[in-house]
């Protein structure tokens, strides 16, 4: 059985991708999207990692059917890049599957040419803030940005009310183990200056 602080860290989880920054509905238009990036923040490449950290798996949650592919390498000189791949509107809905590799972190996924239904919008993500990545996301595809419910809202307060508890409760423990420590380092001293005053006499 899991304890109360797993329990709470998986909860604290499940609603962070829920609500917050990338929590929002794709059109059904959007077909894939694509990012390309360093795994070292070299030359610009941190705004794209934390975008894929912290605002792509919200995208995903909320948009499942929707191929979302990273393909990070080694070449920090290479332009971070994020692409968008749209149906054309003259171009029929299709329930087929698209030629389409998974993730890669040795630069096995690089960005695929678009489909002939599809267009690609490509944004250079080099110095860019994850927040400036994800609302050109949200315009380019005018995604509809998914607002927090109250109750979502009381739930996250109520977790991190639980959380900071949990820290004053844990560096109160701490305290406490040094505190026995200190006795117990104290007491071990008194007893062997005991024992040689002992002897001597």
């Amino acid at each position: 059985m899991r304890s109360l602080g797993e329990r709470l860290n998986l909860l604290r989880k499940l609603v962070n991708i829920q609500c917050g920054p990338g929590a929002a509905i794709l059109p059904p238009e959007v077909t894939r999207i694509h990012l390309d990036f360093a795994k070292r923040l070299d030359g610009g490449h941190m705004g794209a990692r934390k975008f894929w950290l912290e605002n792509l798996p919200r995208l995903k949650y909320h948009n499942p059917s929707i191929p979302m592919i990273v393909n990070r390498h080694s070449q920090n000189s290479q332009t971070p890049t994020l692409s968008i791949y749209i149906r054309k509107p003259d171009a029929p809905a299709t329930t087929e599957r698209r030629n389409q590799a998974a993730s890669s972190r040795d630069n096995l996924s690089k960005a695929p040419l678009p489909d002939a239904d599809e267009r690609m919008v490509t944004i250079d993500m080099t110095k860019k803030h994850s927040s400036q990545i994800l609302e050109f996301v949200i315009a380019e595809t005018k995604a509809v940005p998914i607002l927090p419910t109250p109750e979502e809202i009381k739930e996250m307060q109520e977790l991190d009310a639980m959380r900071r508890q949990a820290d004053v409760d844990r560096e109160r423990v701490r305290l406490l183990r040094e505190e026995k420590k200190r006795e117990e380092e104290m007491l071990k001293r008194a007893r062997a200056a005991g024992g040689i005053a002992e002897e001597e006499a």
